[in-house]
């Protein structure tokens, strides 16, 4: 169980978005017509429009020319002319752009060679410039170190993200309890985590959900209910969820053995 605890949180899902659909305090009335466009799905003319405000030096237009690029809509996919726009708005000090760097360079995408020394300098500028889902998954980074100092400054960056209501935030310092409970024996650390990560299973945090699934799979950290854990999977696969699929694999073999083992 504490492999299955620590490979989710080391797993963390971060979404990629089109940028003009970041909460903004204020929209930018150049992006207004963008925004219409997208939601049309006339991606032709969104490009046209973001290159007239990318031109002017706009990190928000270059970023969403980077995406665009990227996914190839409105425009030939062309992931080297991505990577351009992407370094042009990161530059700017544009946090979404800085995040898909340090994306790109974790994985080896869009032509860069795998680096994680440039991928985590990408993701503290992304978590410095504000974007949440850096911060958490800088967090995670600084967990998985396994040093006292680490931990505080993972905690560090949750904390704010955790008063705020965020649930990636809250997640991460649910599995980050959980597994630091195992490692002292601390029951009320499990305890807590446990309890935080079954109130985002309650609001639908999918997170939350595949990880009360793996725990009513496993059976070491609450009752085994193999049951429960396959109508979980099954509702989640159903939505296309990573691994949900062959989590409920998995468990309708569970499932199978255990009405074949004599009682």
């Amino acid at each position: 169980m504490k492999k299955i605890l620590a490979a989710t949180l080391l797993a963390l899902s971060c979404s990629t978005v089109f940028a003009a659909d970041v909460p903004k305090p204020s929209i930018d009335p150049a992006f207004t017509k963008v925004q219409e466009l997208i939601k049309a799905k006339n991606y032709t003319e969104a490009y046209q429009e973001l290159d007239k405000i990318g031109k002017t030096g706009n990190a928000q237009a270059l970023y969403n020319l980077g995406f665009l690029t990227q996914m190839g809509q409105g425009t030939p996919k062309d992931d080297k002319k991505a990577l351009k726009y992407y370094q042009e708005s990161a530059s700017k000090g544009y946090s979404v752009a800085n995040y898909i760097l340090a994306q790109s360079y974790a994985t080896g995408s869009l032509g860069l060679a795998k680096d994680d020394k440039k991928a985590r300098e990408y993701l503290e500028k992304a978590s410095a410039q504000g974007f949440e889902d850096a911060s958490v998954e800088l967090a995670v980074l600084l967990f998985s170190e396994n040093k006292p100092e680490s931990d505080k400054k993972g905690l560090q960056k949750l904390e704010p993200l955790i008063k705020k209501g965020n649930f990636q935030a809250i997640h991460a310092k649910a599995l980050y309890d959980i597994t630091a409970g195992y490692k002292t024996k601390n029951e009320a650390s499990i305890k807590q985590g446990l309890n935080a990560i079954q109130e985002l299973a309650k609001k639908g945090y999918i997170p939350a959900l595949m990880a009360v699934a793996n725990m009513m799979t496993n059976g070491n950290i609450v009752e085994q209910n193999l049951t429960e854990a396959k109508n979980i999977y099954t509702a989640l696969a159903k939505d296309n969820v990573p691994r949900a699929k062959e989590s409920l694999e998995l468990v309708n073999k569970l499932i199978a053995e255990k009405a074949k083992a004599p009682t």
